[in-house]
C-alpha cells in the first residue's frame, strides 16, 4: 500500500513537467507559435543579446547563461543541497555495506540491511519528487528563451562556425533531430552548469555552517 501510494504522489508531481514538454515541443516546432512567442521575448532580448546579429554564438552563450542561472537559482531557492548530500552519503555507505553483507555471506546483516532498504529509498523518492516540482518552472523560464533564439538564428547571415571535427557548421543545419545551435548550446552549457551548481551548493553549506557554528 506504502508503495502504491508513493508511486501515486510521483506520477501525481511529474504530471505538469511531461504536460509542459509536450507544450515546449508543440510551440518550438510550430512555426507560427515559435514566431510569436520568439517575437515577444525579442523586444527585450534583441537590443541586449542581439549584436545587430554580428556574433550568434555569444548570443547563445550570453542568453543560454541567463537562462542557466535563473533555473539554478531557482533550484537553489527550492531545493536543500545539504539534505540532498547527506541522503547521498548516507545511500553511499549503505550500498557499501550490503555489498560487503553479500561478500561476507552474512545473511544476518543482509537482511538486517534488506528492512531498512525501503525507508532509504523513500527518501530518495522525496528527493527526486522535489526536483520534479520545480522541473515545469525550469521549463517556463527556456521555452520563450529558446523561441527567441530560434528565431534570432533564422535571421542572421552568420551561420557557420568551425568545430575541432569539422570546418563550416551551419548553426541552423539539423543533426538527426535537432539544430546545430541546440547541440552548441547543450555543448556550452555543460560546464557553466556545473559551475553554477557548485557554486550554489557552496553556498548552502556555508549558510549550514555559519547556522550550526554555535
Amino acid at each position: 500500500m506504502a508503495q502504491g501510494s508513493s508511486g501515486g504522489k510521483s506520477s501525481s508531481s511529474s504530471l505538469p513537467f511531461f504536460v509542459l514538454l509536450m507544450v515546449a515541443m508543440f510551440v518550438m516546432f510550430d512555426q507560427n507559435l515559435r514566431s510569436s512567442l520568439g517575437n515577444a521575448v525579442g523586444t527585450v532580448f534583441g537590443p541586449l543579446f542581439g549584436f545587430d546579429h554580428a556574433f550568434p554564438v555569444l548570443t547563445i552563450f550570453m542568453v543560454g547563461s541567463i537562462a542557466l542561472f535563473i533555473s539554478a537559482a531557482v533550484r537553489h531557492v527550492s531545493m536543500d543541497w545539504v539534505e540532498m548530500a547527506k541522503n547521498q552519503q548516507v545511500m553511499s555507505k549503505f550500498q557499501k555495506e550490503y555489498r560487503q553483507a553479500r561478500l561476507d555471506n552474512n545473511t544476518y546483516k543482509t537482511k538486517k540491511l534488506e528492512k531498512l532498504q525501503p525507508k532509504l529509498m523513500k527518501k530518495q523518492g522525496e528527493v527526486s519528487s522535489s526536483q520534479m516540482k520545480i522541473m515545469p518552472v525550469t521549463l517556463l523560464i527556456f521555452i520563450p528563451i529558446w523561441t527567441w533564439l530560434w528565431e534570432f538564428l533564422a535571421g542572421t547571415t552568420h551561420y557557420f562556425i568551425d568545430v575541432p571535427w569539422a570546418m563550416h557548421v551551419s548553426l541552423i543545419d539539423k543533426t538527426v533531430i535537432f539544430p546545430n545551435w541546440i547541440l552548441l548550446y547543450m555543448l556550452l552549457s555543460i560546464p557553466l552548469t556545473q559551475i553554477i551548481q557548485h557554486a550554489f551548493k557552496l553556498i548552502s553549506w556555508s549558510e549550514w555552517r555559519a547556522k550550526h557554528a554555535g
